[in-house]
């Protein structure tokens, strides 16, 4: 196999890591800067880390939307929350069950938000274009949330946080982290690209599988983590909540900047497998308060469906 055949795997590997451990240094640097600059550990948990493993999704899709690839940026966000509900917490379940104890309000709020957007998408574009009323919209939801999160989080008793290092050493890892993000996404979107031109496949087909899955890895180590130190009830709403980052923030943003056309089966199809997804996960979570192994199975089980569902259907 020829270098000139490797190049866009090796720009798709090169990129997948280099989100992983930007999205790393940028939450370590970022709400430790936060800690030290005296905001709770429970805000700095709501929005800086929650912001912080979405910012592969953000980085991919601004910096593909801002290059005409609008399906491949949309598909990303949307193949993203996807997997961040059946793929990263169905292997986290499966590794430990996943108890919800005394969070089922804010599980809740986060279901609610999660598909406020989504529901947006498929009133506002199902025509196939996404404008930027649409786009400002999908901000502006955003921004409610995070309000909302903070609000709610200042009300709450949080422990005092010790933190080591100069403010200045955090804000040099917080910067470093965004350049490798920004790198990363340049890798793996030109990577992409380069794929789906070379197998005749849409752009959106492969933001929705190969992209989503590299923006989607900081979501699984964190989750993975989370329940392994026992701590798995804050990946759930933060997993709830990334369908806000991801399509109010990100795709909010991107197509502020650009709005365009996109595929529409991404509008008919997968937007509805997403809104499915959402209720499922939620509502299992609401009504036991849990997430079982055998309920961990299913979600794997349609979470492969839905994988080889895309690859049927090509694009």
């Amino acid at each position: 196999m020829s270098m000139v055949t490797l190049l866009p795997w090796l720009l798709l590997g090169a990129g997948i890591v280099l989100l992983g451990m930007g999205a790393s240094w940028l939450v370590d640097g970022a709400s430790r800067l936060a800690l030290l600059l005296g905001i709770s550990p429970m805000v700095v948990g709501l929005t800086v880390v929650g912001f912080g493993t979405s910012m592969p999704e953000f980085t991919v899709s601004v910096l593909a939307a801002s290059r005409g690839s609008t399906d491949l940026s949309l598909g990303n966000a949307v193949g993203s929350n996807i997997m961040n509900l059946l793929l990263v917490l169905g292997v986290a379940a499966v590794l430990v069950p996943i108890h919800v104890i005394g969070s089922r309000r804010l599980i809740t709020r986060d279901l609610i938000f999660g598909l406020l957007p989504a529901a947006v998408l498929l009133v506002c574009a199902r025509g196939g274009s996404i404008s930027r009323p649409t786009a400002l919209l999908l901000l502006g939801i955003f921004l409610v949330f995070i309000t909302t999160v903070v609000v709610q989080a200042r009300g709450r008793v949080s422990e005092s946080a010790v933190v080591r290092g100069s403010p200045l050493r955090h804000l040099v890892i917080t910067a470093f982290g965004i350049a490798v993000l920004v790198a990363g996404s340049e890798m793996l979107v030109r990577g992409g690209v380069d794929l789906a031109h070379r197998f005749g496949v849409s752009e959106a087909v492969i933001g929705l599988t190969l992209v989503a899955f590299g923006t989607s890895l900081p979501e699984l180590a964190t989750s993975v983590a989370a329940v392994l130190k026992g701590q798995s009830d804050i990946g759930v709403g933060n997993v709830l909540g990334s369908n806000v980052f991801n399509l109010g923030l990100v795709v909010g943003t991107a197509f502020t900047f650009r709005p365009a056309t996109v595929a529409t089966f991404v509008i008919y199809q997968d937007l509805p497998i997403l809104v499915g997804a959402t209720l499922l996960v939620g509502l299992i979570v609401i009504r036991n308060g849990r997430i079982g192994r055998g309920e961990a199975a299913g979600m794997l089980a349609l979470f492969a469906g839905y994988i080889a569902f895309v690859a049927i259907r090509g694009g």
